[in-house]
């Protein structure tokens, strides 16, 4: 039995407005993918570079911006927890930080 939850199944009109529009990026910043993601990039772009525009830039940017999208709950939730976390660490330090400058302090 596979572990992988079951995705669900859009229409290639939907995979084509979500993924495929022309996108002029004017400001890019570089990002390492490995070579076989590029290739498989490159490859879904060309399938829709005539009709639709899309480039390997314009498809990774848009998957990208999708992923962010759709689980931006998720992430501000991992990053509201790992700021508490942060902040509990810190206080504990502080305190910790406290409880020695007052020992020190006790034996001088």
């Amino acid at each position: 039995m596979s572990s992988k939850k079951k995705e669900k199944q859009i229409s290639i009109e939907e995979y084509i407005g979500t993924y495929c529009q022309e996108k002029r990026i004017r400001e890019r910043f570089a990002v390492y993918i490995s070579p076989d993601t590029h290739h498989n990039l490159k490859r879904i772009a060309q399938l829709f570079k005539d009709k639709h525009h899309s480039t390997t830039s314009s498809l990774a940017d848009s998957i990208i911006s999708h992923h962010i999208e759709t689980y931006r709950e998720l992430l501000n939730n991992a990053h509201e927890e790992d700021t508490r976390d942060f902040f509990e660490w810190l206080g504990r330090a502080r305190q910790s930080e406290n409880e020695e400058s007052e020992s020190y302090q006790e034996g001088v």
